[in-house]
């Protein structure tokens, strides 16, 4: 087969898979939204303002989930980054001999599993600040709906 061909056909599947990523943390997210405001509603409807403090266990573990998907889709994004440049150097030049030198055809094989650490690492990450706010506002409005419910009602 091309080398071409079959850095094509890797980068295509990879970039299938950084969009089932992106398409899990959506989910997550809706998920987080739809059970913490539910958690909130039960709350505040039922007169027991402690049960909105569940969400304090529920917040972490939907943002450590996640950060499993972000640290997948990293290990994609830097696997079609090297395809991309394979490529590009395919196409600047004639000779191709030394274009899968070093390369492993899938990106299991690259794929940096998501240890705490790892997670811990994306999470502090300047330019991943969204995920973080996303979650820290969650986190305040079940504050506010616990004092709400606790000194307001």
């Amino acid at each position: 087969m091309d080398p071409v061909k079959a850095l094509t056909s890797d980068y295509d599947s990879t970039l299938g898979f950084i969009d089932k990523c992106d398409a899990h943390m959506f989910r997550i997210k809706n998920w987080a939204l739809i059970t913490t405001s539910t958690v909130v509603a039960y709350s505040i409807s039922s007169g027991t303002e402690f049960v909105v403090l569940v969400n304090l266990v529920l917040i972490p573990a939907f943002l450590y989930l996640e950060l499993i998907y972000k640290s997948f889709q990293d290990s994609a994004i830097e696997h079609t980054t090297d395809i991309a440049e394979r490529i590009d150097r395919a196409l600047s030049q004639d000779n191709t001999d030394d274009l899968v030198a070093g390369y492993e055809f899938g990106f299991g094989r690259k794929l940096k599993y998501p240890s705490l650490s790892r997670c811990m690492e994306i999470f502090r990450n300047k330019n991943r600040k969204h995920i973080s706010n996303f979650y820290s506002f969650i986190v305040l409005f079940s504050i506010g709906a616990f004092i709400v419910g606790r000194y307001v009602a």
